[in-house]
């Protein structure tokens, strides 16, 4: 009963993906124009420019803020803030799967996105040869200091050296994300978003070496049917790979371990332990085989939709708003093609008693039409065929003007004729451009919204619940020791994206003259700017300029280390102008002591500063570690990892 299954969803999607690529329509007739017209990609790809610089440049898409604004509030929604962003712009592949899911959310009505806890067992192997005996001690007691489990599968010796091949196995744990196609989601009918629908999950296809590797049992494993037993309910993928000679589905690899099975990730609600409550669970269903079966209080899919749709999870795209344009001028621009070809190539009216039929058959420059009717015309005569390429560009253009008002393309001067456009004005076109920008700022904003906010909702949540240790990271050139297993707030999310001015150059300006408004302000000595607020404001005109980090540039007030380094190259550069006037003016000695003086005393501060920040943060850890003990003891029960047994 879930959507895939019922409905126009599937063959929606389907016909979607086919207009955005130009398929023919199969409505073509043989000797006829079967041209394409592009709207559909046309209008997707000039809004994928727009949010890929906004989502995938260096700015932070999405921000933690503290909802009770103590110290240890404010501290863990920083962190929160860099350490969500470090994950999803630090995965390898993050680019192209985050462009993928902007991408199908403007051709398709839904684009998902799955978030998850994962712990998988890799092998690797390693060959070290030509090693001398020394070199071999060395490297076999660097393998018993490895965490990774080992093992010597070959060795060997000759007069070079010695060869040895080293299997490693290693358990990598994380969070991650990747992009579920279309055809493999599963939603329930009229749900109104993931948290109210009955069953939410994905359907896959992963090799049994996979399962295997994510810590299933092998006799269970091998004996679960391969991916020729399961049932395709959608041609998607075949339409996706019609430029590859369709969806591949033969076995390059004839091997058990890469079989593949079909594997339902399934978030239920139900009432499973009959309490009359229904409650979220997962289950994963491989065959005819339950893999696992437990109470999990989370959804890990983020969802976007171009166009929302009140009380629905499923939106519209921008594909199906633009279709019925993409046809019209698809059958408009075959009859204006069709219309050329019978202008240009008429045929002839011929009366073929008077006439030499074989003259007109051949077409040859120059060439001669024998007749025997005195008054040539009276034989052969061109049948004129109206030309309608003027009269219908215009309804075109009328179209194209359409097109623009609902999907937000920018379509100036075009549909005036040439006395109307020597009376266009930058203003007007200004005018157009903003009404075009606010539709692509109104869906960039609907993706932060809903999709980007779950995402970084749920990848909070993950690194929350499945950290076991710390984690030290380097984000925007700064060294973090992060562990959120304390994490205890509950945050709101705000989007830095589709507000204020969609572009860069125009955010730049913008943020410039606050600049200069704010020194101005300071200079006057006014309460209403201080350095935090000249650097938060210098440190977004970095990003926006494209930078990754503005601490290469700038100095953060709130960092002493930073502003200390800053001060002791002041007062260095003091006492190095001072030694110059001594050598000239020796009264100018005690001036000199007394700046020396103070730089020792700023470095003496700097050594404090950077202990007190180390204090500071074993108190908050201490302090963390007390509110769980606490709340152990108040509930009478153990919290896994926290608290005294943690």
């Amino acid at each position: 009963d879930a959507v895939k299954n019922q409905g126009k969803f599937v063959s929606d999607s389907e016909e979607f993906l086919q207009y955005y690529l130009g398929h023919p329509l199969g409505n073509e007739v043989e000797g006829q124009s079967s041209v394409i017209s592009t709207d559909c990609s046309q209008v997707v790809d000039s809004d994928m420019t727009s949010l890929a610089r906004m989502f995938l440049g260096p700015q932070e898409v999405m921000e933690f803020t503290p909802q009770i604004g103590s110290e240890a509030d404010v501290i863990e929604a920083e962190q929160k803030t860099k350490y969500i962003n470090y994950l999803i712009r630090g995965q390898q592949d993050s680019f192209r799967i985050i462009h993928g899911w902007l991408k199908d959310a403007l051709i398709q009505k839904i684009s998902v996105l799955k978030y998850e806890y994962y712990e998988e067992e890799k092998v690797k192997v390693k060959e070290f040869d030509n090693l001398s005996d020394d070199e071999l001690i060395l490297l076999t007691e660097d393998l018993k200091n490895l965490e990774d489990e080992f093992e010597i599968v070959g060795r060997d010796r000759d007069e070079t050296g010695n060869y040895i091949k080293i299997e490693l196995k290693r358990t990598e744990k994380g969070v991650r994300y990747s992009k579920i196609p279309l055809e493999n989601f599963v939603v329930s009918r009229n749900a109104t978003c993931k948290d109210d629908a009955e069953i939410v999950g994905d359907i896959t296809l992963i090799s049994k070496g996979d399962l295997i590797g994510m810590g299933y049992d092998e006799e269970l494993v091998k004996r679960l049917p391969s991916k020729e037993h399961s049932v395709k309910d959608s041609n998607l993928s075949a339409v996706r790979f019609h430029s590859e000679g369709g969806e591949d589905i033969s076995e390059d690899v004839k091997h058990w371990a890469s079989e593949e099975v079909e594997v339902s990730d399934l978030y239920i609600l139900v009432d499973y332990d009959g309490d009359g409550l229904v409650e979220r669970r997962r289950v994963i269903l491989a065959g005819n085989e339950i893999l696992e079966n437990e109470q999990l209080d989370h959804v890990p899919y983020a969802l976007l939709s171009a166009d929302l749709m009140p009380d629905s999870l499923i939106g519209r795209s921008l594909v199906e708003i633009t279709k019925k344009t993409q046809d019209i001028k698809t059958a408009m621009y075959r009859q204006i093609l069709d219309n050329m070809y019978r202008v240009n190539s008429a045929r002839v009216v011929v009366n073929d008693m008077d006439t030499n039929i074989d003259d007109l058959l051949v077409n040859r420059p120059n060439g001669i039409v024998r007749t025997n009717n005195p008054t040539p015309a009276n034989a052969v005569a061109m049948l004129q065929t109206p030309y309608i390429g003027d009269k219908a560009l215009q309804v075109v253009q009328y179209v194209d003007s359409v097109r623009q008002q609902d999907t937000g393309g920018i379509i100036a001067n075009q549909g005036l004729d040439s006395d109307q456009l020597h009376n266009e004005t930058a203003t007007r076109f200004k005018g157009v451009e903003r009404a075009a920008t606010a539709k692509v700022e109104h869906i960039a904003r609907v993706f932060a919204e809903t999709g980007f906010k779950e995402l970084y909702e749920g990848m909070a949540w993950l690194v929350s619940h499945y950290h076991k240790n710390k984690v030290e990271i380097i984000y925007q050139g700064e060294q973090m020791m992060i562990d959120p297993r304390f994490w205890k707030y509950d945050h709101s999310i705000r989007s830095n994206v589709g507000l204020a001015a969609s572009t860069d150059e125009a955010l730049t300006s913008n943020l410039g003259n606050i600049l200069t408004a704010l020194l101005s302000f300071k200079e006057q000595g006014m309460t209403l700017v201080d350095e935090k607020k000249i650097f938060n404001t210098m440190d977004k005109i970095i990003k926006s300029m494209g930078m990754h980090s503005s601490q290469e540039f700038v100095n953060d007030p709130e960092k002493p280390e930073q502003v200390l380094m800053a001060e002791n190259e002041q007062l260095k550069m003091m006492v190095a102008q001072l030694q110059q006037q001594v050598q000239s003016n020796p009264i100018a000695e005690a001036e000199m002591i007394r700046a020396q003086a103070k730089l020792s005393e700023a470095e003496n501060r700097q050594q404090i500063e950077a202990a007190k920040m180390l204090q500071n943060q074993d108190q908050f850890e201490q302090q963390l570690e007390y509110d769980y003990t606490k709340l152990e003891v108040d509930a009478a029960t153990d919290i896994i990892g926290k608290g005294v047994s943690g």
